[in-house]
């Protein structure tokens, strides 16, 4: 039920996090003021290298096995030598590439998908700007390197003007710099209304991608979830408005709300004394023992792929909610977050070109999220709470989508109680199929759905093991389930 041919939407695995995670590893004492601002992106600037990355046991090597050809390796701060936009690979870091920089360059490219990922993408930061932008366009696109990550620079969008120009196969991202926390982070942390003449929509307006930014792991989903809100808001209805949007790490609301991803999530854990602190991945989430979420979530874009920000419409649902937690050192790069409760709210519901879903909860509710995607598939989402009496818990709830004329697939995702999905005509008689989009097999689970009229009803359970049937022992990720009907 699920492709083996990748999705050719722009996802990729970005090395920072695991840059970030190299100082410490095997010392007897951490200090994590050291890991914290221009500090710790320094040691994490130094932590790459030919050998940590492509090595035998390297990163390139070992994360992310049965999805690389779905993403882009990127390579973070670190691999280039004389500034953040020169684009000469480091000689001395890469000793190995010889010949000019662009041969260079090529043979990154060409070792990167030897071992099995897309190809190398690059960051850079503050482009020189004017004509000294197209020597750099033109290498890259030579050596076959096809995405840039930009983290801050070129306002006036020159890159995508001599891309555009010179029809170079370069997909450009682009960002609004922002705190790690949105708003008034001390109270209800909103992102805000972005009008029209906004410079974030204005990015949006310009660019191939606009990713979200960063944000601290722990209040991830609201932080995320209300950026998007507001940037999806103004951009519905704007066919012409073809910028992606990329929410990093969230894999599932990119999954669900036809978004791209930037990975950072990587398997290592335990490595460094005391509380194995990690300023990227840490809390009770546990996001690095969650890596089968990546596998599902980029499965379900070969058969769902990401759509532009401008297409069809946009709903959230008035009920606003607020996560929080009380920070300690370690937990996060922003200083002044330590030793403070933050809050951050987004919209209970959003929903892309559908009605908003009914959750029905007796008590606290989950994050819901869903959308229709232009090919008619549909995809709902059903994502946890964070406070710090509870750590990050998942509310019981059942939720009730209006799939219309939809004719699916549908990926379900998250632990519900039970699931209602409504049409405009009943489907009874019909075989329903269902699968683990991490596993190869669907199971019909006809004789344990229900047929109510027009609407199909699947119950926790069955979305449990249906969802779950093939994930990785000792994994903690939610379930992530297609379902069709035949």
């Amino acid at each position: 039920m699920v492709p083996n041919q990748p999705s050719k939407s722009p996802n990729y695995w970005c090395t920072w996090a695991v840059q970030n995670y190299a100082y410490g590893q095997g010392l007897p004492a951490l200090d994590t003021v050291l890991l914290e601002g221009d500090s710790g992106s320094k040691l994490a600037h130094d932590a790459m290298s030919e050998q940590v990355l492509l090595g035998q046991n390297g990163w390139a090597a070992t994360f992310h096995a049965r999805v690389r050809k779905d993403l882009y390796l990127l390579l973070d701060d670190g691999w280039e030598t004389g500034g953040t936009a020169t684009f000469e690979l480091d000689p001395v870091k890469f000793s190995s590439f010889k010949g000019s920089n662009q041969d260079r360059l090529r043979a990154l490219n060409h070792e990167i998908e030897r071992i099995g990922w897309r190809g190398a993408a690059l960051w850079c930061r503050n482009t020189p700007g004017g004509a000294a932008d197209m020597p750099l366009e033109n290498e890259c696109s030579k050596a076959g390197i096809s995405y840039w990550k930009i983290d801050i620079g070129d306002p006036a969008f020159n890159l995508i003007r001599l891309r555009n120009d010179a029809r170079f196969a370069l997909t450009l991202e682009h960002v609004h710099g922002e705190s790690a926390v949105n708003g008034d982070w001390k109270h209800d942390g909103r992102f805000g209304p972005q009008p029209w003449e906004s410079k974030r929509i204005e990015i949006l307006r310009h660019t191939d991608v606009y990713r979200t930014y960063d944000v601290t792991s722990i209040l991830s989903l609201p932080t995320t979830l209300d950026r998007v809100t507001e940037m999806l808001r103004s951009a519905a209805g704007h066919a012409d408005m073809r910028g992606l949007l990329n929410v990093e790490d969230e894999v599932y609301v990119a999954a669900v709300l036809g978004c791209t991803m930037g990975v950072m999530r990587h398997p290592l854990h335990g490595l460094r004394p005391g509380r194995d602190a990690d300023l990227f991945f840490n809390g009770p989430r546990k996001p690095k023992q969650r890596m089968d979420e990546v596998v599902r979530a980029l499965r379900w874009q070969r058969i769902a792929e990401p759509f532009a920000s401008g297409i069809g419409s946009f709903k959230t649902s008035d009920e606003i909610l607020t996560d929080s937690w009380t920070f300690t050192a370690g937990e996060t790069w922003e200083r002044d977050l330590v030793g403070n409760t933050v809050w951050q709210g987004a919209p209970a519901v959003l929903a892309r070109n559908i009605s908003l879903p009914e959750v029905k909860a007796k008590g606290e509710r989950p994050f819901v999220f869903a959308a229709r995607f232009p090919n008619g598939a549909v995809a709902v989402g059903a994502q946890e709470r964070t406070r710090p009496e509870d750590g990050w818990f998942m509310p019981r709830c059942e939720v009730i989508v209006d799939a219309g004329d939809a004719p699916g697939p549908f990926g379900i995702f998250g632990d519900l109680d039970g699931l209602t999905l409504s049409f405009t005509k009943a489907h009874a008689g019909r075989r329903v199929l269902a699968q683990d989009l991490a596993g190869d097999e669907p199971a019909d689970i006809t004789s344990r759905v229900e047929f109510k009229g027009a609407s199909l009803y699947l119950s926790g359970g069955v979305l449990r093991e249906a969802g779950l049937r093939n994930g990785t022992p000792g994994d903690l990720s939610s379930p992530g389930t297609i379902v069709v009907l035949v």
